[in-house]
């Protein structure tokens, strides 16, 4: 029997052998020759999962999740977001946010109307709020995932009316006053707006009309004021209260007394955030990529997500004129990615900041979506291929898909490679990369890292997929419902406003599931052989399942192999009133064709259907002839 399937020459003798793959398990290889391949890798895995090593099982498959389409265009972003005080799911769709419950319930009218309608959208959040950033238009933020009003309140541009008044204790002086809109909801205030100025003849208190705020959200002033007279330098506060009447009327305040020396100063630095496209929190503050500085880094005030002040930014210094392309905290270092490159910003505390450029990275990363957290580093993707990232150094995990990662760059454009998505799904432990051209079909796809195979060979152990995933949406945190922690959902990458339910049941979307083996050549050196028949291990299963022997690059047919549960097997054969024993595997037999002939056998199973069928081992009998031919072919 023939020990390996590297490249030997076959045994000289005219006598029937059999060549036996018993793993299949071992993952693609797109390096070697197919001739080359190790007995347990293939030239090609879709659908089929490498969850245990010695079963090539056809991954579960794929539903349907939103009970609405909102249209023929793709889904622009979305999250799962976990507040202190609720959770759930939001998407933007054709420039609008659109619920989506843990029941899969899509409404159709929108919680909020008014980002772009094309760019990608990202959902940051913290503890307190969560906002929808989109690289266009200043941010909106909501608390409750319900009400979404702008992120940040902007500083009145009109002035205060002030009058005196008797009653108070205001002492004869000339005093100064400003004020801030507030969100008493969120506890945030906007920068001080036009001061206005009095002087006092006698004692008295200060009469204040204050012009309303046309934002919805502020639903309080906060009055300032300074003594000038007796040479106060700062406006402190000094009164406060609700808004009176509608956004065209004014709300009127008395200050009474000048007891503020240790009030809160007026603000000045809660300056509204930018058109940011997207953000992250860390060390209790958010950081944001700038719409237009490509290289720059913007960061909120201490504590404060809607406060941006205008000089609170780092240019990151990129050799090669990147720009930012997505942001991964980790621990007391924040990664900034660029096309080409990795920068670490490191933070012992919220006050002292170090950038420092990554001598170990090897690459950057294609996109705000294509960086991931996963154990003890970062994956991204990049140009180069796929990396993970420990913070100091660079590993390559790409090596056996690098002809299809090298067609995925060569024939891509930068907008499609912008959009692709990485995650980590751990219930699977596997690494998910949707792409939107998949080696050798062309067509958009994923690459699957199995993790737990790639741990037992200590090799990347990779498969695929034909889904056309344009983002996913991972169910990572703390869950109110029972048994949907972990749940991945995902969106189409270009004609669907659907949402789809990933790695459940055994069919696609109702329909069946087509999984495709492509395995190492059986290589016979300087000889030629008869192949005679093939023999297939496997569980009963309903579907089909075709075989193709490739003889020379030549297709010997395909053949259907009956699988299914009603063919008689041990277990289920019985004669009189005896059950044969054992059910779990059957094997297969057929027999090739008088012209397979040839020097280098491959062989292709392609399996159709709605169950999790499983391929255990494989074995081709051939009989090669005693001396190499004494011509060319």
């Amino acid at each position: 029997m023939a020990k390996s399937v590297k490249s030997r020459t076959a045994t000289a003798n005219r006598t029937y052998q059999v060549i036996e793959i018993g793993d299949l398990t071992g993952g693609i290889d797109l390096r070697r020759s197919q001739s080359l391949l190790a007995p347990d890798r293939a030239r090609t895995l879709r659908n089929f999962a490498l969850t245990n090593p010695g079963e090539l099982v056809v991954r579960p498959g794929y539903r349907s999740f939103s009970t609405t389409n909102l249209g023929n265009s793709r889904i622009q972003g979305g999250q799962r977001i976990y507040l202190n005080s609720t959770s759930g799911t939001r998407l933007a769709w054709n420039g609008a946010v659109f619920s989506l419950t843990d029941a899969g319930v899509l409404d159709s009218t929108a919680v909020h109307s008014t980002i772009n309608s094309t760019a990608q959208a990202f959902f940051p959040y913290d503890r307190e709020l969560a906002a929808v950033m989109d690289g266009v238009n200043r941010p909106v933020k909501s608390t409750d995932l319900n009400t979404w009003t702008p992120m940040g309140i902007d500083a009145s541009t009109k002035t205060s009316t002030l009058s005196s008044v008797a009653g108070g204790s205001l002492t004869a002086s000339e005093f100064e006053v400003g004020f801030t809109y507030k969100d008493r909801g969120t506890g945030h205030e906007s920068n001080g707006g036009v001061v206005s100025t009095i002087t006092f003849g006698a004692t008295g208190a200060i009469h204040v009309e204050v012009p309303n705020s046309t934002d919805a959200q502020a639903d309080a002033i906060v009055l300032y004021a300074r003594n000038k007279t007796a040479g106060e330098t700062i406006l402190r506060r000094a009164s406060s209260g609700a808004i009176q009447g509608s956004t065209t009327d004014n709300s009127t305040y008395r200050i009474s007394s000048s007891d503020w020396s240790a009030n809160a100063e007026i603000p000045t630095n809660h300056n509204v955030p930018g058109a940011w496209r997207f953000a992250v929190p860390w060390k209790n503050r958010w950081w944001a990529a700038h719409p237009t500085v490509g290289n720059r880094i913007q960061f909120s005030e201490l504590f404060l997500n809607q406060a941006w002040p205008t000089l609170f930014f780092i240019d990151i210094p990129f050799e090669r004129g990147d720009d930012i392309t997505t942001l991964v905290p980790q621990g007391d270092t924040l990664l900034v990615f660029g096309q080409s490159k990795v920068f670490l910003i490191i933070g012992q505390t919220s006050l002292d900041f170090e950038v420092r450029p990554s001598a170990g990275a090897q690459a950057g990363c294609l996109g705000p979506r294509a960086a991931t957290a996963i154990e003890n580093g970062v994956v991204h993707a990049s140009a180069e291929g796929v990396f993970i990232f420990d913070g100091a150094t660079d590993k390559y995990l790409g090596f056996d898909i690098e002809a299809g990662w090298r067609d995925l760059i060569q024939n891509t454009g930068s907008a499609d490679l912008d959009d692709i998505s990485v995650v980590y799904h751990f219930p699977q432990k596997e690494l998910r990369i949707s792409v939107p051209r998949l080696y050798p079909t062309g067509m958009p796809g994923e690459w699957i890292l199995d993790l737990n195979r790639t741990r037992e060979q200590e090799a990347p152990a990779w498969t695929s997929t034909d889904r056309t995933i344009g983002g996913y949406i991972l169910h990572d945190g703390d869950e109110p419902t029972l048994g949907i922690r972990g749940r991945l959902l995902t969106w189409h990458s270009s004609t669907q406003g659907t949402m789809w339910s990933e790695s459940t049941g055994t069919t696609a979307n109702s329909s069946n599931m087509t999984a495709e083996y492509f395995g190492p050549g059986f290589a016979m050196g300087l000889h030629r052989a008869r192949v005679i028949d093939l023999h297939v291990e496997y569980e009963p299963h309903g579907g089909a399942l075709t075989h193709e022997t490739l003889v020379d690059n030549i297709s010997q047919g395909g053949q259907t192999m009956t699988i299914g549960s009603g063919v008689a097997a041990w277990g289920t054969g019985v004669w009189g009133t005896f059950t044969w024993g054992g059910a779990g595997r059957r094997k297969g037999y057929s027999i090739m064709p008088l012209g397979a002939e040839g020097r280098v056998i491959v062989q292709r199973f392609i399996y159709s259907g709605q169950e999790a069928f499983k391929l255990f081992t494989y074995s081709l009998g051939f009989v090669p002839d005693t001396t190499p031919l004494g011509f060319s072919e």
